[in-house]
């Protein structure tokens, strides 16, 4: 078969049907650019869940580490060689290598360097080395203030053939890091995410989206105070909500934050208040779709709200936050998670609820507006990277 023949190989790296839902989110407005664009690719996935990628997305998987990790040098060095070897070999037989959105360059929740970090530098090294195209698409970043984790995203994002980030502080961050980059800025890609219909949202309803969160990745030391101080202040914000006469439905992004969210729901005692697991990113969309006001930390919980113009306050434990709710217009909807106020986030979560028809109004607009923006970076995508045009490859 000549090389004109051979059909293209397209393959999915990252933390991948392992229960975040913004990271499932982000794959599958991917996956579905490459089988839109390029319907003749022969795709898999190298990922943290591949059972739940193989069932979800009929899409071949392995496993992303497979290797031992333990509480010795030893047992780590040789788990990261291991993996080194098979993450390599598994590129080799890529022509193209995607990693889809997400907080690919972040160290904004706990993270060590020999986990993601040392994954994306071998994947992308292992790119220029077999002349596989690694792409990097619509991916955030942040300044990591760990000295070798970031020379290790550093070196991933140097290496990858294709860069594109979900905004300009990311771009930022990574330039201030010793990158020289110009590459494009784009939206979010899970605001691109196609929304299910569903019911409508249900009367005086807010949507209380929690996480796991425990400081950033450089608060280790204050990790266990963080988390008890925050679950307690979103306890008294249940307690509040349920004061104003208000149905609380306890959401999750990610199956970490199922704990914190049965304990408050338990703690509420309230037949008010009801916990809702979503599993999938449709699921996740209608859950957010259903009440009419929606309050949420996990980035990609406020995503989903925006994506289904849901009016949302956004609790913000990263600058990526407030850059996201300013691109929707919609910047005045945020507080900071660190020091959270329960009685003056209620407050505007009242606000919010009268004005919520105008504030629907304003996200509905915004994301009309954006609909060309994502055409473009898919298009950028395809072109360069999947060797396609803006037509479907027969």
């Amino acid at each position: 078969m000549s090389q004109a023949d051979r059909r293209l190989r397209v393959g999915f790296l990252g933390r991948l049907g392992a229960g975040n839902l913004g990271n499932d989110a982000s794959l599958e407005v991917v996956l579905g650019l490459v089988r839109s664009r390029r319907p003749d690719a022969v795709l898999d996935a190298m990922c943290s869940g591949p059972e739940v990628v193989r069932e979800r997305y009929d899409l071949p998987a392995v496993e992303l580490h497979r290797a031992l990790r333990g509480p010795t040098a030893w047992r780590v060095l040789a788990g990261l060689g291991v993996d080194a070897v098979r993450i390599g070999r598994w590129v080799r037989q890529h022509d193209v290598v995607l990693v889809p959105g997400m907080g690919t360059l972040e160290s904004t929740l706990h993270e060590r360097a020999w986990q993601m970090p040392w994954t994306l530098l071998v994947m992308a090294a292992s790119g220029r080395l077999w002349r596989t195209r690694v792409a990097l698409v619509g991916v955030g970043a942040g300044a990591v203030p760990e000295p070798v984790q970031r020379r290790m995203l550093v070196g991933a994002a140097r290496l990858a053939h294709y860069r594109s980030f979900r905004d300009e502080r990311s771009r930022d961050d990574l330039r201030r890091m010793g990158l020289r980059t110009d590459d494009g800025v784009y939206p979010d890609v899970v605001l691109a995410l196609p929304v299910p219909a569903g019911p409508g949202a249900r009367p005086r309803s807010v949507g209380l989206g929690v996480m796991a969160w425990s400081g950033s990745n450089g608060e280790r030391a204050q990790a266990e105070r963080l988390h008890a101080a925050y679950v307690a202040e979103m306890g008294r914000v249940v307690e509040r909500l349920l004061e104003r006469g208000y149905d609380v439905s306890v959401l999750v992004g990610d199956g970490d934050d199922v704990p914190v969210a049965r304990a408050l729901v338990a703690g509420a005692r309230d037949e008010r208040v009801r916990l809702l697991v979503p599993t999938t990113p449709d699921e996740l969309v209608e859950a957010v779709a259903s009440v009419e006001v929606v309050v949420a930390a996990r980035y990609h919980n406020v995503v989903g709200a925006l994506r289904s113009a849901t009016p949302v306050v956004a609790l913000c434990y990263a600058p990526k936050h407030r850059d996201l709710m300013a691109l929707m217009g919609v910047e005045e909807l945020c507080h900071d998670l660190r020091g959270l106020d329960a009685a003056r986030l209620v407050d505007h979560v009242d606000e919010v609820h009268r004005d919520r028809e105008a504030l629907r109004a304003r996200l509905e607009r915004r994301l009309d507006e954006l609909a060309p923006v994502f055409e473009r970076h898919f298009d950028e995508v395809a072109a360069r990277v999947l060797g396609a045009g803006s037509e479907v490859v027969a």
